[in-house]
């Protein structure tokens, strides 16, 4: 599962942006461009559907400070397009905080070519699409009902094409406030529930959604896809798939090395804090679990700091604290350089392996050298990586390709790839410039290769 494209809507300087996404990234513009307000346009979504935050704009101090030009008419909308196994997968969530008042006004959960879910208050509408409806019906016939199941199949039988096209319901008051995010599972503690059987070959589901008591809603008709416990409706899986990735999603950012180097009281801890506050109880977890740190992290930390070695101890109140030795020589936390836990808290950010690693200004306190090994890391990881940097190092060492220019013009954030990587590399070559310098210079964006 892998984030295609990003669209953001009113949201600071992001009025209406696009940003189309490969596996690594690299966001390149001036300060103030609106780099890291892209990023934390993923933070306001954990806030809004992972913390619950009933006031998900406090941090900005308020709704005003975070729309379009301060104008608290306006609504905020967030779009993600996914690959999930070759299937384009839309999810977009539009919400408002004016007067205070935070509330979700509609979200849109769909399958392109196959369906449609829209959800505004208690309204719930299913939109299929009419050639694969003409696919699936004739496939009723090869239906095998289990006991149990029949009523799924009655249903669908008495239905026609048009009556499927679009559907349209009214849910219980109570169901106003859910999400399509915890859209329908077996599970019973989940609010949504769904009676499904299949065609013989497991290509195509049809499913009657209903509620946690058991009363129907609406029909759906979806594709089936392989998942570890065997075939299954994609349209079941949506909700379960996006909030695991956008849970997982990391993000880091203002990492504020004196406090990493504070020490930590031993605690569970699974994730890395945007700040990387908790890097060290989090490595002395891993250690603990392991024996010893793994060697995604300590190989390339040996290459960027050679003979070094990381040790763990707890000091008499139960605090964990991380010594560094240079051969033989014992660092304590106050002696030992930023760049070093900056490293470390990427490395291990990397090791994690989140479904997306969004890492904002990767360039502060670390060395050319270390940079270079750092970004052939990234490259080299299982998640989908997004860096933002203004830094002339990083981006002559990024291919063209995986570029992405962001400038404002008239206060909006505006971002674009480079349309041809070849043609730009040619053209810098007969220029004898560097690819900073045609980024610098304008010549990324305003040379006839483009």
């Amino acid at each position: 599962m892998r984030l295609k494209k990003l669209v953001v809507k009113n949201f600071k300087s992001l009025r209406t942006c696009e940003v189309e996404l490969g596996k690594f990234n690299v966001l390149v513009g001036p300060n103030a461009s609106g780099k890291t307000n892209l990023i934390e346009a993923f933070k306001l979504l954990r806030k809004i559907y992972f913390e619950n935050d009933t006031n998900p704009f406090l941090e900005w101090w308020g709704y005003n400070n975070v729309v379009w030009g301060r104008k608290e008419e306006l609504l905020i909308a967030v779009g993600m397009l996914f690959d999930v196994d070759r299937y384009d997968v839309y999810f977009e969530t539009t919400f408002t905080g004016t007067g205070g008042s935070f509330r979700i006004l509609r979200e849109v959960l769909e399958v392109r070519g196959y369906l449609r879910i829209e959800k505004e208050g208690r309204t719930l509408r299913v939109f299929h699409d009419a050639e694969f409806i003409k696919r699936a019906l004739p496939k009723l016939k090869t239906v095998k009902t289990p006991k149990g199941l029949t009523e799924a199949y009655d249903y669908f039988v008495k239905l026609d094409t048009e009556e499927l096209l679009y559907l349209e319901a009214q849910l219980p008051p109570d169901y106003a406030g859910e999400t399509l995010l915890s859209w329908p599972w077996i599970a019973l503690s989940w609010p949504w529930r769904a009676l499904v059987t299949s065609d013989e070959t497991y290509e195509t589901a049809y499913i009657i959604t209903q509620t946690k008591d058991g009363k129907p809603i609406l029909p759906l008709i979806s594709p089936m896809v392989q998942d570890e416990w065997g075939p299954t409706p994609l349209a079941l899986e949506l909700g379960g798939l996006l909030r695991k990735t956008m849970l997982s999603t990391l993000v880091l950012r203002q990492v504020y090395v004196q406090n990493v180097k504070e020490p930590k009281f031993s605690r569970k801890e699974t994730t890395l804090s945007e700040d990387a506050s908790n890097l060290v109880p989090l490595l002395y977890n891993i250690w603990l679990r392991e024996g010893r740190l793994p060697d995604e992290i300590v190989n390339p930390l040996s290459m960027a700091f050679p003979h070094s070695r990381v040790f763990f101890q707890l000091t008499e109140d139960g605090r964990v604290m991380m010594k560094v030795f240079e051969g033989d020589l014992e660092l304590a936390p106050p002696g030992i350089s930023d760049g070093f836990y900056k490293t470390l808290a990427i490395l291990t950010a990397a090791y994690l392996k989140p479904p997306l690693l969004v890492i904002d200004e990767i360039e502060n306190s670390l060395h050319p050298e270390t940079l270079e090994l750092i970004l052939d890391v990234l490259r080299e990881s299982e998640s989908q990586v997004i860096i933002t940097t203004h830094s002339p190092v990083v981006i002559d060492m990024t291919e063209p390709s995986d570029l992405i220019l962001v400038d404002k013009v008239g206060g909006e954030s505006r971002f674009m790839r480079v349309k041809d990587p070849e043609k730009i590399k040619k053209f810098l070559n007969e220029k004898g410039i560097t690819l900073s310098e045609g980024w610098l210079y304008g010549s990324l964006i305003n040379s006839d290769e483009q």
